[in-house]
């Protein structure tokens, strides 16, 4: 006897099989009104459970489980029928570059502060690099409009500003480590 827990599972895996072996005999299964297959879960006199598409004589019927066709085409290109209507949304996460900090008492070399001037002008590269090839729009983010046309939605500029804000950042460093440099290099 299986565990009270799978008795769903087992339910459904049943459902399925009766709707596949219907499906192979050729019996027509009765069909709601959404498309799927209605099966009927029957307890017989014997004990026996019994998955048909017709209520049998002498059978207590159990449950009745919808099943729903399967989905015609590329399971991966086919769209859902009950797609959620929810615009996508972008959080991002907050990222603080930290560049490493000299030990207390220990004035930072020309050639660290060189090195991190180096360091500072590849990740503004980089930011730069990021924002260009992230001015196409990723799927969903664009919003169909009744001309036929599309605009771009609230996801896509929310990336486009987090992508500035990140080019912003990277200059605001590359300044910061140039100081830095000029700095040591006039006290020598």
């Amino acid at each position: 006897m299986p565990h009270p827990s799978l008795a769903p599972a087992l339910a459904l895996a049943a459902a399925c099989a009766a709707a596949q072996a219907l499906a192979e005999s050729g019996a027509a299964p009765t069909r709601p009104a959404e498309g799927g297959a209605t099966v009927y879960r029957q307890v017989m006199p014997d004990g026996r459970i019994v998955y048909s598409d017709k209520i049998l004589k002498g059978g207590k019927l159990d449950e009745t489980i919808t099943v729903e066709p399967p989905v015609k085409g590329n399971p991966w290109t086919t769209e859902a029928r009950n797609r959620p209507s929810i615009p996508p949304q972008v959080e991002p996460t907050q990222i603080d570059r930290v560049n490493s900090v000299p030990a207390t008492g220990r004035r930072k070399t020309l050639e660290e502060a060189t090195s991190d001037v180096i360091r500072a002008e590849m990740l503004l590269e980089d930011a730069r690099k990021r924002r260009q090839a992230g001015i196409e729009p990723l799927p969903g983010e664009r919003t169909g409009n009744a001309g036929g046309g599309s605009r771009l939605n609230e996801a896509y500029w929310a990336r486009q500003q987090s992508m500035e804000k990140e080019v912003a950042q990277a200059e605001a460093a590359l300044k910061r480590a140039a100081a830095e440099r000029d700095t040591l290099r006039s006290v020598r």
